[in-house]
């Protein structure tokens, strides 16, 4: 928490004619202002909290959007391991989403252990936003893995 109260205090540093000229709000999952307002507050964050106090800045929780959400649940359950700890038979998915005003599209590379590179290309039908294309590009790497009987899988998602 003191990470990100110190995040948003250098930022209005930098800032600060922004914070001065207009109505700062600040999207979060963290509880920041009830931290900030505490009494047995760190006394790094007392300062923060002071300086910050000259600005409009309003706290607004962050609606995670679909695709916010299948990265938080991968990030959470991925356990970075070296590659001679991998088992034998590992797959590895790549995938990449990109959309234009009509149209998104999902591209995906499937490695197979025997290194052998499958590659997929799918064009969505309907319009999407860059997240949601990301999003379908990895469900199409994953519903092909599982259609493969993949059961060990690396999946890389282009950023």
């Amino acid at each position: 928490m003191e990470k990100i109260a110190f995040a948003l205090l250098i930022s209005s540093r930098k800032l600060h004619s922004y914070f001065q000229a207009h109505s700062i709000v600040v999207m979060t999952d963290q509880p920041i202002r009830k931290t900030m307002n505490k009494i047995d507050t760190a006394g790094r964050l007392i300062q923060g909290t002071i300086e910050l106090g000259q600005f409009n800045i309003e706290y607004r929780p962050r609606a995670a959007i679909k695709a916010q959400i299948l990265v938080n649940f991968i990030a959470k359950f991925t356990y970075p391991c070296k590659e001679e700890e991998l088992p034998m038979k590992t797959w590895t998915v790549q995938t990449n989403g990109s959309t234009t005003k009509k149209v998104g599209g999902a591209g995906v590379v499937l490695i197979s252990p025997q290194r052998e590179i499958l590659t997929y290309a799918v064009r969505l039908q309907f319009s999407v936003t860059n997240n949601e294309a990301e999003y379908e590009a990895l469900l199409t790497g994953l519903s092909l893995a599982k259609a493969l009987k993949a059961k060990n899988l690396i999946v890389q998602a282009d950023s």
